[in-house]
């Protein structure tokens, strides 16, 4: 995709400016890692600890969205770095669960437990980590335009982490957690649709 000259100006530099969005993108990243933590001790009480953390961290990918528009403070490098921080707290986090065993109370209700949710939800976040890798290679040698995430990819992230918050606390009955896990595949069948229509240039151009 070619850009404007105006637009091929303003994404000329990824370079992260030290700002108030991307220091609560940044804490995403340090929550993601103590969560990643307490998950893997496995303790019931460090295990419920991690839920919490995941709501908290989950809400400053909201927060650091607000201030940017709020604070005019939108940058082609923090929208870049906010994808990137989103999958390094989802995935990591998701792997832990499983391996948990905090889906089993959906044994039953869900095809190949937890797989049917977890493998497109990864293969999502993968796809979204290997597009920013792309994007930033051949941007040595081009300018382009990174797309902008479709509406229906701003709902997934909530849609991925829904089951996940769920499952590391413990709470609900287990058709609710089914459900939301059922809810984030075609959330994530969705989203590989509209980013196939939309960003495939990243990869093909």
């Amino acid at each position: 995709m070619v850009t404007s000259t105006h637009q091929t100006t303003a994404c000329r530099s990824l370079r992260l400016a030290l700002n108030v969005p991307n220091v609560v993108t940044a804490s995403r990243v340090v929550l993601a890692m103590a969560i990643g933590y307490l998950l893997h001790t496995g303790e019931p009480g460090a295990v419920v600890q991690a839920g919490v953390l995941l709501i908290v961290a989950g809400g400053t990918d909201t927060l650091d969205g607000f201030l940017s528009r709020r604070l005019g403070q939108e940058t082609p490098g923090g929208a870049l770095f906010d994808l990137v921080a989103d999958e390094l707290l989802f995935m990591p986090s998701l792997i832990l669960a499983i391996s948990a065993g905090l889906f089993a109370r959906t044994d039953g209700l869900v095809p190949w437990n937890p797989y049917f949710y977890a493998i497109p939800a990864l293969a999502g976040g993968a796809s979204v980590l290997a597009g920013v890798a792309v994007f930033l290679w051949k941007r040595r040698s081009r300018v382009f335009d990174f797309p902008s995430p479709p509406p229906v990819a701003k709902a997934n992230y909530w849609f991925w982490m829904a089951p996940l918050i769920v499952a590391v606390l413990g709470v609900g009955p287990d058709l609710l957690l089914a459900a939301l896990m059922y809810l984030a595949f075609i959330s994530t069948m969705l989203t590989f649709y509209a980013y196939l229509r939309k960003g495939s240039y990243v990869f093909t151009d």
